[in-house]
């Protein structure tokens, strides 16, 4: 897996599937989202590209200071993502500044014009952007304007709850 944190030198895929998010922990539900991707990638003969940021928003935004448990740091992310067999990981700095992009600038300046997107896969529960203004429904929209497709993964239930990092995190 290759790792980005400068995009100014990130060569587009002639087929880029990417998802973007956190994904702390690597649970069943950001398993199903790689998983996803690999195959769409394979068909297409593109290249699968995850989109991170460090640090966690959480920490940015709330201004917490190592309140926020994490159930994996940056280093245990790579091997597992590495593991999963993804391409390209790029990592995001989360400033303020950064968080006051909006949902639109964000996806067409960054995912479309930089990344060369074709394919964005996303979770069922995936908001992004300023103010968290960016969802599934906008993504439609953006994708039928800028040239993208999106697909959402829906929940993955065990034991009748709805996996997510948040849920793991307060369990732990």
């Amino acid at each position: 897996m290759k790792t980005h944190t400068d995009i100014s030198s990130f060569e587009r895929p002639q087929y880029a599937v990417a998802t973007v998010g956190t994904f702390d922990g690597l649970h069943i539900g950001h398993q199903k989202i790689i998983h996803r991707m690999k195959e769409i990638a394979r068909i297409n003969g593109g290249e699968t590209i995850l989109v991170t940021f460090h640090p966690h928003p959480r920490l940015v935004l709330n201004n917490i200071k190592g309140e926020l448990k994490f159930i994996n740091n940056l280093k245990r992310k790579y091997d597992l993502l590495d593991a999963f067999g993804i391409d390209h990981m790029i990592i995001i700095p989360f400033t303020k500044e950064f968080a006051s992009t909006s949902s639109e600038d964000f996806i067409r300046d960054f995912l479309v014009e930089k990344i060369g997107v074709k394919k964005l896969i996303v979770g069922y529960d995936h908001h992004f952007g300023k103010n968290r203004e960016g969802n599934y429904e906008k993504l439609i929209g953006l994708g039928k304007n800028l040239g993208f497709e999106v697909e959402e993964i829906p929940a993955q239930i065990f034991e009748g709850v709805a996996v997510s990092s948040t849920k793991i995190r307060k369990a732990l």
